[in-house]
């Protein structure tokens, strides 16, 4: 993480970071060493980091005397050089005549530790580099790997392409880059993505879900004036139930609705209103009403009394016909039998 304190910046250009989480104090979180030129008189500088503020503390000056060296302060320092005591969160340092001592920030006193260096506690490494670009671009990593970047323009990105994020406009943006800086989609794989508690992918299919079963119950009711039913509907292997019901006021006015609602047991579902849909409608017939081509109840029952009706009378034609045809046949025999003579 890079820090904006000139002061920590000038620090860690020549010192190392030995972090402390075991009983970390309210105000810091850090060890940081420094070392200064001979002219100076100080050998090392001992600081401690918030790690939250990056405000640096210097604590403690200090100056081991260099053997044969005229006096001058030992400067040496190396990813090794020291280490914290997880328990008392005192700070161990080797000098390089391999002095060994230890410090208490606390009763801000030095102890001569001869041979006891690291003890049962691992030596703490170097910590990541930070740098700063010629146009301004602040890299914080280790080697040529790059964990994280600050760019001039307000983009950080996490690792040396991959996650980009940047405030605009009153939002924060976030997308994912190539090693050629072209905009590539970020996908969740293996994992949930979440907002707000809910499942993003769960949520989708169950407004899919949701609609689909809507799609399946009654919206104006035929040949009665009240119609309900019940529904299902599934999307991306999510279900949903429905009911509902439609009802016909007159001729030209009807009334719908209806509800549906996600199979329950679902992780990372919402509320419960994240888990139900609903809909009202009405269908209002207007324009001149065209003559339905079925008939009604009534109609039908009038119908089939007037062909009863002709039925009645056709019956009673059929009748006098029938004895006007006989009356007719007999006439004609009659005329035949006038034609012959009786012998």
């Amino acid at each position: 993480m890079a820090f904006s304190k000139k002061l920590f910046t000038a620090i860690i250009t020549s010192s190392i970071l030995i972090p402390y989480s075991t009983q970390v104090k309210a105000d810091w979180d850090f060890w940081a060493i420094k070392t200064n030129s001979d002219a100076t008189g100080k050998g090392y500088d001992f600081y401690t980091i918030n790690n939250d503020t990056g405000q640096a503390t210097l604590r403690d000056t200090k100056c081991w005397v260099m053997p044969n060296y005229g006096g001058q302060c030992e400067t040496g320092l190396s990813s090794d050089s020291a280490y914290v005591d997880p328990t008392s969160g005192d700070l161990w340092f080797t000098t390089p005549a391999n002095e060994i001592y230890s410090y208490n920030l606390e009763t801000d006193t030095w102890t001569t530790r001869g041979d006891e260096w690291r003890g049962d506690y691992t030596v703490v490494e170097a910590r990541s580099s930070v740098s700063a670009s010629t146009d301004g671009t602040i890299n914080v990593g280790y080697g040529d790997d790059i964990l994280l970047k600050k760019k001039t323009n307000g983009e950080y990105h996490l690792g040396e392409n991959s996650f980009v994020t940047k405030e605009e406009d009153g939002k924060q943006n976030i997308w994912g880059q190539d090693a050629n800086g072209k905009k590539i989609p970020i996908n969740v794989k293996g994992s949930k993505f979440l907002i707000n508690g809910r499942d993003v992918e769960q949520s989708i299919n169950n407004v899919g879900a949701l609609s689909a079963a809507l799609t399946g119950l009654p919206t104006v009711p035929t040949e009665t004036t009240l119609a309900c039913g019940l529904g299902t509907g599934t999307h991306g292997g999510d279900f949903a139930f429905s009911g509902g019901c439609a009802s016909k006021l007159n001729e030209k006015f009807s009334i719908n609705y209806a509800a549906s609602i996600t199979m329950p047991g679902q992780d990372y579902a919402g509320n419960f209103e994240d888990t139900f849909s609903a809909r009202a409608g009405f269908v209002w017939k207007l324009g001149k009403a065209i003559k339905p081509t079925q008939i009604s109840m009534k109609e039908k029952e009038n119908l089939k009394n007037k062909i009863e009706s002709l039925e009645g009378k056709n019956k009673q034609l059929l009748s006098r016909l029938e004895r006007l045809e006989k009356i007719a046949l007999k006439e004609i025999k009659s005329k035949d039998l006038a034609i012959y003579k009786l012998k």
